[in-house]
Formats: structure tokens, sequence, C-alpha cells
């Protein structure tokens, strides 16, 4: 763990521990090192590592833990770079500020229980802030004080001594050193004083300390102070994505499970090529961090879902979540860390071109997803019409899944079918599906995931696991027949398209074209797949509900159609016929429902489009209707006779049981 954990740094990768680094700990800076003092410069912020915020106080936990568990572990612990210039013997930190002081306090707090220290000046002493004189006269305090350690609090007994300033109560860094000492007390309280003792032996061992760095002296390498300004924006605490980020590492660094040169090639990229990628997608900020964590949870929570690990898909706290995410996928304890690392590479390395010179730079996403998805109502089936976009912004972001990921994943406007057409598009550009299998895959996942509004789901009735299993498969052209949690109706659909397909292959764009019509929207339960037929009634289809709906309840009921009826009492029924202007119930009507076979409107559908292409109109055909000798005049007589009958725009109608209108008092409502 670096100070990119506590502050805003972060390691710089390109240099390696080699001979102008000094592989040392605190003790051993000077003796090995020959340091003769350690001098926090003025440039320098304050001590952030004990600040009180949720944020902080998670870092900290969290830091503190990893040292005292290393003080127990045979092989320690490595906490990478700190850079600085050494002058006259005197170390002045550039990076590394919160580890050191971090360390200060850890030997002060270990050294207050030995007998052996009263008294006795220590070389570490001889560590100072030039921030503030009264932070260098606090930490001259702390090398020379005693404190009671059977307090419940150590920063009671240090404010009550007469040598503590009141004026130190108003500085930060003090102030922080005290919360970072109260939470090593409540750590090391009840140890025994034996394993005590053996924690500070292990910390100042000369040989092998269990708490080391490597120091790089900047001025011995020929760099000078513009290095600390590529790596510190001064005053700026770290955002929670570069948190995350520390963590990340140093989480995979700990797992037995995830080869080094996997987590080298993570590491390296996540601070080059991958910060390329996410730079054309910045907010307005002009900072990526929101935009990766988004693209990086949409990953984690997917990887979650396959690996049988909770989601909590409603959280917003993105950062939070990720680490949770992070621990059970990648953490020590996962076996499958490498796996999953592995997924989470390629998910990202998926959109940056072959590499050029040692390079690989983004390739062009948006040009990618309108070769593959476009909203347009034209004729054309290539690319393919979605309809699930409606709450994507379409000047900004269109048919760009990735953008709209990076910009909404975790928002009200992204939702679970979003979720499962993305990984569909990621599966076949991870395996390189072929250009023609990769359009006709994505369509019949649209055409499943339109269907499968109440399949698709989250939370305690959770289907996404097996969803995503299924969207493998249909990416990887694997029989419908394993297709199981999608809806049923739709998947016997797809199975009889490709089957009619198989046979008559000159139909494959009337149909893609009939698909793709806004109110069917993939789904083809209402059509008779007859070739001789199909092509000249999906040709009137689209001529039928071209515009205003309004006449095409009456013509649809003129050829016999009853529409889909629940019957609700003794006394009446709900009867949804389609409404006049909106398209919902034109689409909840056409879209057939588990045990609807054949689809209660596809007979007088398909006889209303044989006479439309024989060359009648709609309203030819409901005038023929009511002026027909046989026709009574019922509930549907009047509905066609009427427009006004017509006008629910919920195209949901209360029919009652009594059959006819002859007499005017007993009329019947129709209502929204």
């Amino acid at each position: 763990m670096t100070d990119a954990a506590m502050t805003n740094t972060s390691p710089v990768s390109a240099v390696n521990p080699d001979s102008a680094a000094v592989h040392t700990s605190l003790a051993q800076l000077f003796s090995s090192a020959k340091i003769q003092a350690i001098e926090i410069p003025l440039i320098q912020r304050d001590y952030a590592q004990g600040r009180r915020s949720m944020q902080v106080d998670a870092i900290r936990e969290q830091f503190l833990d990893s040292l005292c568990s290393a003080l127990r572990k045979p092989d320690g612990i490595d906490l990478d770079f700190v850079f600085g210039d050494v002058v006259d013997g005197t170390l002045y930190p550039l990076d590394g500020q919160q580890r050191l002081t971090t360390l200060f306090l850890l030997h002060c707090y270990l050294a207050w229980h030995l007998p052996e220290t009263i008294g006795i000046y220590q070389p570490w002493h001889a560590f100072h802030y030039a921030t503030r004189p009264g932070a260098r006269a606090f930490c001259r305090f702390l090398s020379q004080c005693r404190p009671d350690m059977a307090q419940g609090k150590l920063s009671h007994w240090l404010q009550d001594q007469a040598t503590y300033l009141p004026t130190w109560e108003h500085d930060p860094t003090i102030q922080g050193m005290l919360v970072v000492l109260d939470d090593l007390h409540l750590r090391y309280r009840e140890t025994p004083p034996e394993d005590l003792r053996s924690a500070w032996l292990r910390l100042i061992d000369p040989q092998q300390p269990a708490i080391r760095f490597y120091l790089l002296p900047i001025r011995a390498n020929h760099l000078d102070n513009s290095l600390y300004v590529k790596m510190n924006s001064r005053g700026k605490p770290l955002t929670a994505f570069e948190n995350f980020k520390a963590e990340l590492e140093g989480l995979l660094r700990d797992s037995s499970h995830i080869p080094c040169d996997k987590v080298d090639n993570f590491s390296r990229k996540i601070d080059t090529e991958w910060v390329d990628l996410f730079w054309h997608y910045r907010g307005n900020n002009d900072l990526i961090d929101e935009e990766v964590t988004r693209y990086l949870r949409f990953l984690f929570e997917v990887l979650a879902w396959n690996h049988d690990v909770k989601v909590n898909h409603l959280s917003s706290n993105d950062a939070q979540e990720l680490a949770r995410l992070a621990n059970e996928l990648l953490g020590p304890g996962s076996k499958s860390g490498s796996e999953c690392l592995d997924w989470i590479t390629q998910a990202l390395d998926v959109w940056l071109d072959a590499e050029v010179d040692g390079v690989r730079k983004p390739r062009p996403i948006k040009q990618l997803f309108e070769q593959l998805f476009t909203r347009s109502s034209n004729a054309d089936t290539l690319p393919l019409r979605v309809f699930n976009f409606r709450d994507f912004d379409e000047s900004q972001i269109g048919v760009d899944m990735f953008r709209a990921c990076c910009e909404l994943y975790g928002t009200r406007a992204w939702r679970l079918a979003h979720t499962l057409l993305f990984y569909g598009v990621l599966r076949g550009l991870i395996v390189s599906i072929p250009q023609e299998d990769f359009h006709l895959r994505l369509r019949q996942l649209r055409n499943l995931i339109e269907a499968s509004q109440d399949e698709i789901r989250a939370g305690e009735r959770n289907n996404m696991p097996t969803l995503l299993s299924e969207v493998e498969k249909i990416m990887a052209g694997g029989p419908l027949s394993e297709i199981l949690t999608f809806n049923q109706v739709q998947v016997a659909n797809e199975q009889e398209k490709q089957s009619f397909l198989a046979a008559y292959p000159t139909s494959q764009d009337n149909l893609h074209r009939l698909e793709d019509h806004a109110l069917l929207r993939g789904g083809l339960t209402v059509f008779d797949l007859d070739p001789t037929t199909f092509t000249h009634r999906a040709q009137q289809f689209s001529i039928l509900l071209a515009e205003s709906y309004d006449q095409v309840t009456g013509a649809l009921i003129a050829k016999g159609n009853d529409g889909r009826s629940a019957q609700r009492t003794s006394t009446y029924r709900l009867t949804y016929l389609g409404a006049p202007r909106q398209s919902e119930p034109w689409e909840d009507l056409f879209r057939a429902r588990k045990g609807e076979k054949p689809h209660p409107t596809k007979e007088p559908l398909m006889g209303l489009l044989d006479v439309m292409a024989a060359g009648q109109s709609p309203k030819s055909i409901m005038d023929a209707f009511l002026n027909h000798p046989d026709t009574r005049k019922d509930w549907r007589y009047y509905i066609v006779k009427y427009e006004v009958m017509r006008r629910g725009e919920s195209g949901c109608h209360v029919i009652s049981p009594t059959a006819g209108y002859s007499d005017p008092t007993h009329q019947q409502r129709t209502r929204r």
C-alpha cells in the first residue's frame, strides 16, 4: 500500500527497486541509509490519515490492520516507494509523508510499553514536521513522554499533561496523530507484554524488519522536484476511486491465487492504456474517476452474479460496493481470483486497438456501436434496431453502450435489460464472433430481452445469474432448447423463426424488418409464418400501423377480433383491443402470453392483412361489417361504428355479459 491510499499521491510504476533505491525500514534508515533526521517539508500538507470521515476512517482501519498484521507474520509487508531529497543527512519526503508519520507513531506507541526505552534517545526520534511549529514540538513531546497505558483513550492522557499546549487543539496534524494513537491503543491495550515486546523487536529488527519500503532519493537519480508535481495535486484529497485503486492493487498482491505477472500487468494498464480509453469519456470536471468506477462496477456485478456472490445492485455508493465485491471476488479467500482478474482485464482490453510499437490506443467505440445498433425506424435490417435505450440521451449517447455504462450505470436510466444486452456485446467482442453471426445472435438476444420484462429481475427472486449464463449460450450460438429462463413463449417463437428461415432463407430480410417494427419488438407470436403469405402480410402490417391506430381496432373487430379478455367478476370482464394513439397497448396485445396458442388476435390480424393485400382499406372493411345483414348490434358493432367508443387511451374496455344494444338504456360503457 502506498500513500495513494491516504493522500493524493500515486506510485510511479516506471521506477524499479534497483541499486538507486534502498530497501529499508524506518529504524534502518538511521543506520544503513545514513539518515540523521526526517523532516516533513513546508510544501507538504497536514497529516491526513487521522482525519475523521467515513472514507478516511475505513482506509485508516485497513492500513493499521495491515501494519499490525505484518508484525505477526514472518514475511511482513512492503509499503512501496518513498521519494525525497536527502540534504546533509536529512530526508525531506516528497512522497511517503503519510506512511512515515504513521510508522513514527507506531514506533512511539510500542516503545512506550518497554521499560528499557525509558529516557533513552532513539534515532527515529529525529522525525519532525516543518509545516507548523506546533507539529514539530508535538513530535518531540511524543518521543519524551511515557503515557499511562491503562487509559481508555491515550489522547485524554496526552491532552491532560502540563506540557501539552492549548494551541495544539487547533492543529489538524496533531489532532490526526491523536486519532491514530487512539486507534493503535484499541488494537493493543489487551495485548500481553510478551506479544508487545515481540512486535517491537519485529519492527526494529536490523536484518528482517516486519515493515519495509524502498527509499528512492530524488537527487541521487538526477531528478528534480518537478516529479512531485506529477505525483501530487496539492491540497486535494484522493477521490474514492483513487483510494479504491490503491486498495485493489494491495488486495491483488495479497492473493496467493493470482500470479504476480497478472497483477503487474493490471497495475500498469490501469495507470496507462486504460486511462487513455476512459479519457474520451471524461466528465465536465476533466476527471475519469466516476466513469471508470461505473464501468468497473458493471464488470464486478456481472462477475458476482456469475460466481454466486451477493450483489447490492441498488446501492448508490459505487466505491464502497466495489470494495466489497473486490474483496469477495479477488481477495485472498477467493480461489477464482485469477479467473476473475483475467476477465476484468479482457473486458477492458477489448476496447483497445491492436498493438502498434508496443502501445495500444482506444478503438473507435462509438462507430463500433453504430455498426451494431440503431434507433432509426428505416427499412434496413442492419444495424439492429434497439428499443430499450429510451432513457439514454439521444444527442450525446445514442447507441454507444460503453458510454452509457460509463455515464449511467447504477442510475435509473440503466436497467438490467441493458446489462444483459451489453454483456452480449462484450462476450461477442472478447471471443471475436464473425460479423454475420454476431449480428444474428444479438438480434436473437434483443428479441428475448424485449419479451422478458417479467423474467429479468434481481433482488430476492434473482434471475441474473441464469440469464447471464444464457446470454453466453446465445452469443456462442448454442441451442435454444437450453434457454430456460428467458420468456419461454418467445423462446418458442425464436425456434419457429429459426426453422422457417432454415427452410426459406430468402425471407430473412422481410422477417427481420417485421421484427424491427416498434409494436412487435422482435416477437412474431401474432404472425403466421406461412411462406406463401408471409411477404405480403409483413408489408401490409407496416401500412396498417404506419400512422394513426384509430381504425385498426375497428378493422380487427370487423375481422372477428375479441381482443385479450380477463374476467373480473360475474358482471363484467376487461377486454384489451388497442388504443387510438398510445403504442404500449398494441405492444402488449401483439405479444403472446403463456398458454396463448394460438395468439387470440392472430387469425383476425392475418385475415385483415390478406384483404388489405387484395385492395381493401380498413375503413371499407369496417363499413362492410356494419352493413352486413348478419352483424349483431352488440358491443362489437358499436365500437366499430362510433369512433368515440375507441378513444380509451389504455386500450382496456369494460364489457358486461349482456349481448345486445337494442335497448338504448341498456347501453354498455367503454372506458379507459
